[in-house]
């Protein structure tokens, strides 16, 4: 245990210095620019929380804590860019700006390895670590000043604690629904749509855990509260795609992961046949996943219909269905690991190795690509600052 920990801590350790550094060498995007002078600087705390950030993306939490740093370092934008003209080259403020996104990815992907090199072995926390560093949008987001990168940290935070109260569900922990409470909460004030995720975790809760009702005023209610506020004081735009349905939920979760883990699924239930398989921390979190896919397709779907013609509006992006990017690296680690038990004898062992390589090379071959790795179209950047 105090090896993982120290270990785990290491990874924080290398991932913020590698995440700053790269940080440094990319110049801020437009929406970066945009968020920075209209959300942030010229705004004040009151606005933040009450609602008053005049963009889409309507997420106080992020802007809140910008803020703060801002303040705590008495940190002032160079006057070009308070002026418009969004140029210049500044790699200290380019990094400076990048803190939070880097400090919670890094959290994220140390946590990551810390659950699984606990739960199986130190080879499965490196696979959940790779699994990682080869999802593009991991790779887009992680040095961005926007509130993806906080998004994607916390919702891995709340699907590795909801895994936790669902290995045991007949210990319940209280400690443990208090943590899912406050990160229901804090996933609430990062974007109206976490509300998918947070029903999903209700949902599964109440067919595998039955805590008590008093508990699901906190675990839902609030966080749906919150989310409505919010939705209600946000600017409604009209809305285009250019991607379709299928392509933006594939840059969050690609067909191969997706394969793995409904692949694996069908070996866990044909070789279970016959047992409860309700006692199986994968069917339960099969079960988290397919709801949050089907809940996301309906919503794909609404919005397909109610379109307008571009360029009126702005993009619908991959970006905005980020709940679906942990998901996925989590339900690829999980089913992985089943895939590799599911097999006795030491040569199907090495089989299913060799099987989880192949993926994971053809994984990291679609995420260095040049013509994949440039996904400015999906994520909606650009000059432009469609996403305001």
């Amino acid at each position: 245990m105090p090896k993982i920990k120290f270990v785990s801590g290491g990874i924080f350790i290398l991932l913020v210095m590698g995440g700053l550094w790269i940080a440094s060498q990319r110049p801020l995007w437009n929406d970066e620019y945009y968020s920075l002078i209209s959300s942030v600087i010229n705004i004040s705390y009151s606005h933040i929380l009450g609602g008053g950030v005049n963009e889409g993306n309507n997420s106080p939490l992020f802007y809140t804590l910008q803020k703060f740093q801002c303040d705590l370092f008495s940190y002032h934008p160079p006057q070009e860019w308070m002026r418009g003209h969004w140029t210049g080259n500044y790699p200290y403020d380019w990094a400076f700006l990048r803190i939070q996104a880097v400090v919670f990815m890094a959290m994220a992907v140390s946590s990551l390895f810390y659950y699984f090199a606990r739960r199986n072995s130190w080879g499965m926390g490196i696979y959940a670590i790779a699994v990682t560093l080869t999802s593009s949008l991991f790779w887009f987001h992680w040095t961005e000043a926007r509130p993806y990168a906080l998004w994607f940290s916390l919702g891995l935070f709340q699907i590795l604690i909801l895994l936790k109260i669902l290995e045991n569900p007949e210990d319940l922990n209280e400690k443990n629904l208090i943590y899912l409470f406050f990160l229901h909460c804090f996933l609430a004030l990062v974007s109206v749509v976490s509300i998918v995720q947070i029903i999903s975790a209700g949902i599964v809760l109440w067919m595998f855990h039955r805590p008590r009702l008093f508990w699901y005023g906190f675990l839902i209610l609030i966080p749906l509260g919150i989310c409505i506020f919010y939705y209600m004081h946000a600017p409604h735009y009209d809305f285009f795609f250019v991607d379709g349905p299928i392509a933006l939920i594939n840059a969050n979760i690609p067909k191969d992961r997706l394969l793995i883990i409904f692949m694996t699924a069908g070996i866990l239930i044909f070789q279970c046949r016959g047992k409860n398989l309700r006692s199986y921390l994968e069917i339960k979190y099969l079960v988290f996943f397919v709801l949050m896919l089907g809940a996301f397709g309906v919503i794909l779907l609404k919005m397909k219909c109610s379109q307008t013609e571009a360029p009126r509006g702005f993009q619908i992006s991959s970006r905005y269905f980020l709940s679906l990017l942990p998901a996925g690296i989590v339900g690829t680690v999980l089913f992985s690991e089943y895939f590799f038990r599911a097999f006795l004898s030491r040569t199907w062992k090495v089989l299913a190795i060799l099987i989880l390589a192949v993926f994971l090379a053809f994984r990291f071959y679609k995420t260095s690509s040049p013509i994949n790795i440039n996904l400015n179209a999906i994520t909606g950047h650009g000059s432009g600052s469609a996403h305001r």
